[in-house]
């Protein structure tokens, strides 16, 4: 049917599953994503730290955010008639033109095609609050509250970003909050029917897709050192095993934990806001540890893989591998943070290690300090590996009732 009742989905569902729709919606989030941790890489190798640093997380807020209020919408109303999907594709077309203004706001500082995107984005995800306010008079509060909620912010975004351009950062931040106030209030009336189970298969099918950010990086990482038969033995390959490994467990640490039963367990509007608000550093720290990735490759190509801080190179703008195993580590270390608070904060009843956790976090610096002192790269990196299989083996999954 071209235009059906947006009726609220049962949250009790059986095998909830995401639709190809959704899927296809990620797609076009693999490019905004990957701009944004292009963006953050080139910043970092011409030693622009503080602005990269800040465009990135302007602009993966942006990213993030526009993604996250779809996949919790979808959990809830989505119907799959025609109008859903012309409206879905609507916001999908603004994730692009959000993609193509991220460049902008690492070049020039100059957020207006980016905010263009987000704002058609969200005016598409208001009109279809008000669809499910229509049509679901159980939750109207609480769908009217998200509709103007969001309406009310576009309003602020655009005239901050018109009157006050040269203000625009040191905004953002109130404009991001602004922004994360909404759900709490909306969903304070009267929860929306989402779904446990669904919406943590939708964040760990975008985790999956920053990790391939990583995966990208380590492929840079490798590239150059297949030139040479000599290096391919004796560097690529204990390199980029040691790159995969690092991936691969971080895949493996995030999905050991059952996060649907958390949500399932205790359907509450804390843990919905601590897992979806949670997972912005996850998914941050993630797409960082694509561009350090990046930034080992710059440091293989620029010293090779012998880990030796060169104070004077030629290049104004050369990347030691000190600097780029070190923002590997921070990366590493803030997603297994973040991953460690969601699991004790959404699962009170397992057992922790403080010390083993503590020694696990100080094991990401391991890789710091064996290129400090002198070790190889591709000897370094497998260093860093130590923390996540560490707490790999520290959280043991208990059976959930």
């Amino acid at each position: 049917m071209i235009h059906k009742l947006m009726k609220a989905r049962d949250h009790h569902e059986v095998h909830r599953v995401a639709t190809t729709l959704e899927l296809y919606f990620d797609l076009v989030f693999v490019i905004a994503i990957a701009a944004t941790a292009s963006g953050l890489h080139h910043a970092l190798a011409a030693h622009h730290f503080s602005e990269g640093l800040i465009h990135f997380a302007t602009s993966f807020f942006c990213v993030w955010w526009a993604w996250m209020n779809f996949t919790w919408f979808a959990s809830a109303y989505d119907n799959d008639d025609f109008s859903y999907r012309i409206v879905t594709m609507v916001q999908m077309f603004g994730a692009i033109i959000l993609a193509i203004g991220i460049n902008n706001v690492f070049e020039h500082n100059d957020f207006t095609m980016i905010l263009i995107g987000y704002i058609v984005m969200r005016v598409a995800m208001a009109y279809q609050w008000f669809r499910a306010a229509k049509s679901d008079p159980e939750r109207r509060t609480t769908c009217l509250r998200y509709a103007f909620g969001i309406i009310f912010t576009q309003i602020c975004w655009t005239i901050s970003a018109l009157n006050f351009p040269y203000l625009f950062n040191n905004l953002f931040p109130f404009l991001a909050l602004l922004e994360l106030c909404v759900p709490a209030w909306a969903e304070s009336a009267n929860k929306t029917a989402w779904h446990p189970h669904h919406i943590a298969e939708r964040y760990g099918l975008l985790v999956i897709i920053v990790l391939g950010e990583g995966i990208l990086g380590a492929t840079n990482a490798i590239t150059p050192l297949f030139h040479s038969n000599e290096a391919m033995l004796t560097e690529a390959f204990p390199l980029g095993l040691g790159i995969s490994a690092l991936m691969f467990s971080l895949w493996w640490l995030y999905f050991k934990m059952p996060w649907g039963e958390f949500l399932h367990n205790e359907r509450t509007l804390n843990n919905a806001l601590v897992y979806g608000y949670g997972h912005l550093l996850i998914f941050i720290a993630l797409t960082a540890l694509g561009s350090g990735l990046e930034l080992l490759a710059d440091a293989v190509k620029e010293f090779g893989t012998m880990a030796e801080v060169v104070e004077h190179a030629s290049n104004a703008h050369s990347i030691s591998p000190l600097f780029a195993m070190t923002a590997l580590s921070i990366c590493t270390a803030i997603y297994l943070i973040a991953l460690a608070f969601l699991r004790w904060y959404l699962d009170k009843d397992t057992n922790y290690s403080v010390i083993g956790f503590v020694l696990a976090i100080a094991a990401t610096f391991l890789g710091v300090l064996c290129v400090y002192l002198g070790m190889p790269l591709q000897w370094s990196i497998w260093f860093t590996v130590i923390a996540p299989i560490a707490m790999i083996s520290f959280y043991k999954t208990k059976p959930i009732g």
